[in-house]
């Protein structure tokens, strides 16, 4: 029972830090408050360009706060670790609401933001590998899909704070991210005094025939974990898993508004975005879940293979399927399932190659990979976006991104497949 209040605790707290996910209802009201414009057909628009480095910023940062943390996560357990990052995390976006240039928002909402999350997120998705050693794909689903469903409660809440849609919401983004800052610190200050590690002799679930290890549990340090050919390759694959649905869900507001929304009022448009949001953020809750459940019937590489499988096809009929609300959001809960599938993955992935002992370390090298594509990917969308008016390049490009990792996951589990017949 214990075990399952921890991973509960943990699940709360990466709600939260669902709000980078949830960002994109900030992005117009944020970079027309900061007065970031540029003309489009002689009408002053949005540079999102601007938006996507900030975003890009935020989830970069990621691993660069598991890698503060990550040695004392190891050593002293998730607890001081989720308590300090969740208040850096939550000061960001306090802070970030009170912006009025650029650098201040990149420094709060992109550094302090990011690196906050990193050192939480870190901990806690270690600390739930650790507490289910039977069950590794399961518990990291639920950790991280904790992450991707936080948009569903952290965007009509910021809506509703920033009031009706239209140029008065340049005003009010402030005061949505200030509210918000400070019910984060509050609610992952108190999930914080529930997380620890299970004791070293922790054996619950696991065969005795094991004495009490996970199946083929290795433990190696950092310095081994890179030297090894294996690491490198799933690096790629998560460069590669995570570029396409970066870029969605970075500008998933601004693809929606995209299109020809005829005779809808402002407030109308607004809510269905708000929806559409929302909707992507679902499903990569429930893609991680069910990806990671997945992966414990049939092995972590042949789910990686699916789910780079549907994400190229998608991304190669984008173009297409952008044009019409309802062909959009099929579109946006393939791409959420599979990308939240990815994120549910790789922690046990991780586990399972390189041993639960030094998790937290290894998985923060592992993890910024992930920051390559938050990078990559939205900048992608966002200057393609400003140099040819719509987002199609780009959904090409996301294909081919994700065609590569196809070809990459489908050759590494061909590989597994041979070594069990010869062994």
């Amino acid at each position: 029972m214990k075990r399952w209040l921890i991973l509960l605790a943990g699940i709360l707290a990466n709600l939260c830090q669902g709000a980078a996910y949830a960002s994109s209802v900030f992005a117009v009201p944020m970079m027309m408050h900061l007065g970031l414009m540029i003309m489009k057909a002689g009408k002053p628009t949005p540079d999102m360009t601007k938006w996507a480095l900030a975003f890009s910023m935020n989830l970069g940062m990621l691993p660069i706060g598991m890698l503060l943390s990550g040695r004392i996560a190891d050593l002293k357990g998730p607890r001081p670790v989720v308590l300090v990052g969740g208040t850096i995390f939550g000061l960001g976006m306090l802070l970030a609401g009170f912006a009025n240039t650029y650098l201040h928002f990149l420094l709060t909402f992109g550094v302090m933001m990011g690196i906050g999350s990193g050192m939480a997120y870190g901990a806690i998705v270690a600390a739930a590998v650790r507490w289910f050693p039977d069950r590794r794909g399961l518990a990291s689903g639920l950790a991280v899909g904790a992450l991707g469903f936080g948009p569903v409660v952290i965007v009509p809440v910021a809506n509703a704070l920033m009031g009706p849609a239209g140029p008065g919401q340049a005003d009010t983004v402030g005061l949505a991210m200030r509210v918000l800052g400070v019910a984060f610190v509050v609610i992952m200050g108190l999930c914080s005094l529930a997380m620890t590690n299970p004791p070293k002799d922790y054996t619950v679930g696991m065969p005795a025939a094991s004495g009490g290890t996970a199946p083929a549990a290795v433990s190696l340090s950092w310095t081994e974990m890179l030297g090894k050919s294996r690491f490198w390759l799933l690096y790629m694959l998560y460069v590669c898993g995570a570029f396409s649905g970066l870029m969605i869900i970075s500008q998933a507001k601004p693809i929606f508004m995209g299109m020809k929304l005829e005779g809808l009022t402002p407030d109308q448009v607004k809510a269905l975005a708000g929806g559409f949001v929302m909707a992507i953020a679902a499903a990569n809750a429930t893609g991680r879940v069910m990806w990671a459940t997945v992966s414990d019937w049939i092995g972590r590489l042949w789910a990686l293979t699916l789910m780079f499988l549907i994400t190229a096809v998608t991304m190669f009929m984008m173009p297409q399927l952008s044009t019409g609300q309802g062909s959009l959001m099929v579109a946006g809960l393939l791409l959420g399932v599979c990308f939240g599938g990815y994120l549910g993955t790789f922690p046990a992935l991780c586990a399972d190659a390189f041993g639960p002992k030094n998790m937290a370390v290894n998985y923060a090298l592992l993890f910024s990979g992930f920051s390559i594509a938050a990078i990559a990917g939205p900048y992608v969308a966002g200057a393609v976006k400003n140099a040819s008016g719509n987002y199609a390049q780009s959904f090409v490009i996301a294909g081919i991104v994700s065609g590569v990792g196809f070809v990459l996951a489908l050759n590494m589990s061909l590989s597994e497949c041979k070594k069990v017949k010869t062994a």
